[in-house]
């Protein structure tokens, strides 16, 4: 989850609490949430991969795909990489559901 600087504390769990009842409601385990701080970083991304490839997670969830990127090319090479190296794993954007 990316945190800029102007974004509050109360858009910060905001945002963390809509990652959890998601997955709450969909049946999943929310094992961990990454923090990004740095803009244009990805310290928290590698982490994330790192992290689901040794628990051979199946499922990401964002609250937008601007939280992996803000440039659409960029958001899908993200992706790429993130089922490459995890075997498969799916990013679900809450941002995208219906």
């Amino acid at each position: 989850m990316r945190v800029p600087d102007d974004m509050s504390d109360e858009e910060a769990k905001r945002r963390q609490g809509a990652l959890s009842t998601y997955a709450e409601k969909n049946g999943f385990h929310l094992a961990a949430v990454y923090y990004e701080y740095v803009p244009g970083a990805q310290f928290a991304f590698t982490e994330l991969v790192t992290a689901v490839r040794h628990a051979e997670a199946k499922l990401v969830i964002v609250s937008s795909y601007r939280e992996l990127a803000l440039n659409r090319s960029l958001q899908d090479a993200m992706l790429t990489h993130l089922s490459y190296a995890t075997g498969g794993a799916e990013v679900i954007s809450l941002d995208d559901r219906s």
